[in-house]
């Protein structure tokens, strides 16, 4: 049983590390027209092929003394992929959400861990004699060490760190979406956060196992247990992998870009709406009420702007300080305004008639808006508001 999980554990590593390969370099060639985060995903890719050699080299025991015959060096090479992987996620992820951010002296400071994590393996490893080389693959003393494991940890705590500033991205792109656009159900997110929360999950089993290597420096663990954890890591990164980079490649990851905020932006806004000097708030609500733009569904803050003569940043610092809404919350409001009032006088009228009509373009986005708004399904409401006229 232990021989046949092993042998499952080395093919699986030998799968991902072939699977990554081929995907960055099929990826690669498939972008005719390459975006700025192309090559972030291509080494993120490749970082993935670096670790499962690592694994496959150091742990797999029909590989591990062969390669050891060739070169003691060959060993940890494919460590460094633990210190880019992260990084190279989140980068892929800032690039392909906006447009304007560019790679500078700025992210040099992603490169620290590696210069010193090379330091680290040069001063402990790299730097000894091939005898003495050999003899710590051969019983596992430098990765069983307290410095080593300790490193380790750190090492993959800043990869989870990474994976969660990439969900923060996400979150924080979405939320300037609904500065300038009502409807975003264009917005489609879904692969990306699926595949961020995906290595969230594995990036924390990684740490969790690095967690209780230490623990075993001083209560000794079951090595079964260690074993389990290490081939489920590496069969949930295997089928993230193939489902969801497939997907991207297959469909191409692309999304709008937008802008990144400025800093100091929200409170330099805050100074320019000291008082409704051109009579905009006045403007917009008689707009509002008369033409009923909301009515469009695809109604974006520049062509509300566009129609109210004013600036779409005039308009965006009047919708969030005077009536405290972002441009999606202000235009969803007044749909759902409308939504009251016809669901009361046409009583047969049906609900997915209404919120097509009123500008929606998605059902759960009009049900989600309206029990926010009225803490009830838009059939309660009518029901609740037919009752009491009787």
């Amino acid at each position: 049983m232990d021989k046949v999980l092993f042998n499952l554990h080395d093919l699986t590593l030998a799968m991902t590390a072939l699977l990554c390969a081929v995907l960055a370099g099929l990826f690669y060639l498939a972008q005719r027209q390459k975006h700025p985060s192309t090559p972030f995903l291509v080494g993120f890719l490749l970082a993935h092929t670096l670790i499962a050699w690592h694994e496959l080299s150091y742990y797999g025991l029909q590989f591990r003394y062969t390669i050891l015959d060739a070169s003691s060096n060959l060993f940890f090479i494919g460590s460094f992929g633990y210190l880019v992987d992260g990084v190279l996620l989140f980068l892929f992820a800032k690039t392909l959400l906006y447009r304007d951010f560019k790679v500078g002296r700025a992210q040099l400071i992603h490169a620290l861990p590696v210069i010193g994590y090379l330091i680290y393996m040069v001063t402990v490893y790299y730097s000894h004699s091939s005898a003495t080389k050999h003899s710590m693959i051969n019983d596992f003393s430098l990765t069983i060490s307290w410095h080593y494991v300790t490193t380790d940890l750190l090492i993959k705590l800043g990869r989870v760190a990474y994976a969660v500033g990439c969900l923060l991205l996400i979150a924080r792109y979405r939320e300037q979406q609904k500065e300038t656009k009502a409807d975003l159900t264009a917005v489609n997110l879904t692969w990306l956060h699926t595949l961020v929360v995906g290595f969230v999950v594995v990036f924390a089993g990684d740490s969790l196992l690095a967690a209780v290597k230490i623990i075993n420096l001083f209560e000794p663990i079951e090595i079964s247990v260690l074993s389990d954890i290490g081939v489920s890591i590496y069969h949930l990164t295997f089928i993230l992998l193939l489902a969801l980079l497939t997907y991207t490649i297959a469909r191409g990851p692309w999304v709008e870009q937008i802008q990144l905020p400025e800093a100091g932006e929200a409170s330099s806004n805050q100074a320019d709406f000291s008082s409704d000097k051109g009579g905009e708030v006045e403007r917009i609500e008689h707009y509002m009420r008369s033409e009923q733009p909301y009515l469009d569904s695809e109604i974006t803050i520049d062509s509300l702007a566009t129609a109210l003569a004013i600036s779409p940043k005039v308009l965006s610092v009047t919708l969030n300080h005077h009536f405290q809404m972002n441009f999606y919350e202000f235009i969803n409001h007044y749909r759902i305004e409308d939504a009251k009032r016809t669901l009361v006088e046409q009583p047969n009228k049906a609900i997915t008639d209404i919120f097509y009509d009123v500008g929606f373009n998605s059902k759960s986005v009009f049900y989600s808006f309206f029990r926010k708004s009225e803490g009830m399904t838009p059939s309660a409401y009518r029901k609740k508001q037919l009752s009491a006229d009787r």
